[in-house]
């Protein structure tokens, strides 16, 4: 389970990046899927944090985007379970 939160939080950093997001973004839906082409869960991002549900719709864990460019990550109890860094080139 922490892989797949894990793995939609990379991607959902990767589409939008981690600099401050523009309003029109702001509670955005979007629907991820596994290899085989199944429905795997969701994420609403909030701007500066995202929150995943599973493909039962049920909250798995969040992610707050840091002003240092770090992202931290916290389970469905809001236990932290890590962190990660922005590793793409600014334009």
């Amino acid at each position: 389970m922490f892989e797949l939160l894990f793995v939609t939080a990379i991607a959902l950093l990767i589409t939008i990046g981690t600099s401050n997001s523009r309003a029109g973004e702001r509670d955005q839906s979007r629907s991820y899927y596994d290899r085989n082409g199944g429905f795997a869960g969701s994420s609403i991002d909030h701007g500066k944090d995202a929150s995943f549900y599973d493909r039962d719709g049920r909250f798995s864990g969040s992610a707050i985007r840091n002003s240092d460019g770090t992202t931290s990550f916290y389970d469905k109890s809001g236990h932290f379970t890590g962190s990660s860094t922005d590793t793409t080139q600014r334009k």
